[in-house]
């Protein structure tokens, strides 16, 4: 087969940018070489970010100037350079001059069925305050009692177990343990010592939960030898008139907050809040709070099961035994402050990724969409946990065309290493929360103590 380079007609790149001319399709090949392609940049075009689960890429510089940064590190290169760059590595390409420069991609095949979004398996957990409702909303067989869905949990007493591909059957757990910087990202893998740090699940209040609050990291691994837990709620579905406690409304002292839980008084003290579909509350570590009865809502927290429940109404648990008070760890665990405002306000728009919430712990927001979207989450370096809250959805990867289907009430994992997608309505309109760790510069300690203090003020 012989081709003369002007006679191919110019096509457009995956980069979003330049045009390419086709030398030799994957089609053709017939080997692991993906394609073979010289590409023609203008000066100044920039891409995205890139990262392959499963394909290498080589550049060779024909003409002008143009700087490779992988994964971080700029690499600047000029005609006759040559650049490789190995899976799992994120790449952007910017074009210094008018640039044009050969590319093959190579697949690596062991890698090809081992990525993708993975979706989980129902995790379900009995609660005195539970119903038949959850299982209801998500169109599982019906059972009594059900007061939480763990959507995707790495917590060792009730890991998830992914339901579909290559991995389907194994724990989320032994998954992320086989390819944790591929999954969690290298950041993640480094900064959590290669364990999700996230868990996320569905909470169904047929009737109020204790009053309680969590340890901070620090008292949580000065006690118990574990991380802290702090989270946050996204409201559902309410029925009318349905309330969640959050935060103090008036200040205590450590020996008044005792003489409240001892006379059953302690409800007086906290700021009670009227709820609405689409009410976002942040709770800190520290923060008292309390769902009210007939709440439907998504809580995106630390990998943590360690509440410390101060008041329970002086009902019984489901083997009939009053259910255990943790009031004095919660006296250690309590922030006793009053702050102007405990919702989180945040802007609900169409077609779009709406910034809900930025923390040390993680990042979230609210996708609504009726219009597929695009999410090129790689400079994250972190997983993506898609939770659909309204509707259905289809995610599509963009490096390996890889598909599922998302319905109303379930979760699916991203990979860092695909995490380039693009979200596509099956409905009239869907929501979903994306939940994540912002390991961007952007998201530095200086802007997460700006962010909160805004919040804690009431600015």
């Amino acid at each position: 087969m012989k081709r003369t380079l002007h006679n191919i007609p110019p096509l457009s790149t995956s980069y979003e940018m330049g045009l390419k001319r086709v030398l030799l399709s994957s089609k053709e090949s017939g080997c692991s070489i993906t394609q073979v392609a010289v590409i023609e940049l203008k000066a100044g075009e920039r891409s995205a970010q890139h990262i392959h689960p499963d394909l290498q890429d080589l550049f060779f510089i024909l003409e002008g100037e143009i700087d490779i940064t992988i994964d971080g590190q700029v690499n600047h290169c000029q005609a006759e350079d040559f650049i490789f760059v190995e899976h799992l590595h994120t790449y952007e390409l910017h074009a210094v001059t008018d640039v044009r420069m050969l590319a093959m991609g190579c697949v690596i095949e062991a890698q090809r069925t081992k990525l993708y979004p993975m979706l989980l398996e129902p995790n379900l957990h009995t609660k005195v305050w539970g119903s038949t409702g959850l299982t209801q909303w998500k169109n599982l067989p019906e059972q009594d009692h059900i007061g939480e869905s763990w959507e995707v949990s790495a917590v060792p007493e009730s890991p998830s177990i992914i339901a579909n591909g290559t991995w389907a059957g194994y724990t989320l757990i032994d998954v992320v343990e086989k390819m944790p910087e591929a999954i969690l990202g290298k950041a993640v893998a480094r900064n959590h010592h290669g364990k999700l740090p996230i868990l996320v699940k569905f909470i169904d209040t047929n009737d109020d939960l204790s009053v309680q609050v969590h340890p901070d990291d620090n008292l949580a691994q000065q006690v118990h030898g574990e991380h802290g837990k702090t989270e946050m709620w996204y409201v559902i579905h309410a029925e009318e008139g349905a309330c969640i406690y959050a935060g103090f409304q008036e200040q205590l002292t450590p020996e008044a907050y005792a003489r409240k839980v001892a006379d059953g008084t302690i409800l007086d003290s906290i700021a009670k809040h009227e709820v609405h579909s689409g009410d976002v509350f942040y709770l800190p570590a520290g923060r008292i709070h309390a769902i009210g009865k007939g709440v439907l809502l998504a809580e995106v927290q630390q990998t943590s099961d360690l509440t410390y429940r101060i008041y329970d109404y002086n009902r019984l648990g489901l083997d009939g035994q009053p259910r255990p008070l943790h009031t004095e760890l919660a006296a250690r665990a309590l922030d006793y402050k009053v702050y102007n405002e405990y919702r989180n306000a945040y802007k609900d728009s169409i077609d779009t990724a709406n910034a809900c919430l930025d923390t040390e712990h993680f990042s979230v927001r609210v996708v609504s969409i009726k219009n597929p979207i695009r999410r090129n989450m790689v400079n994250y370096d972190s997983f993506v946990i898609a939770t659909c809250m309204q509707g259905k959805c289809t995610i599509r990867i963009r490096s390996t065309h890889d598909e599922v289907e998302l319905q109303e009430g379930f979760s699916c994992l991203i990979p860092a290493a695909i995490a380039d997608y693009d979200i596509i309505p099956q409905s009239e309109e869907a929501k979903l929360l994306e939940s994540y760790i912002n390991n961007t510069a952007s998201q530095s300690s200086f802007r997460r103590f700006i962010s909160q203090f805004l919040h804690w003020s009431g600015a």
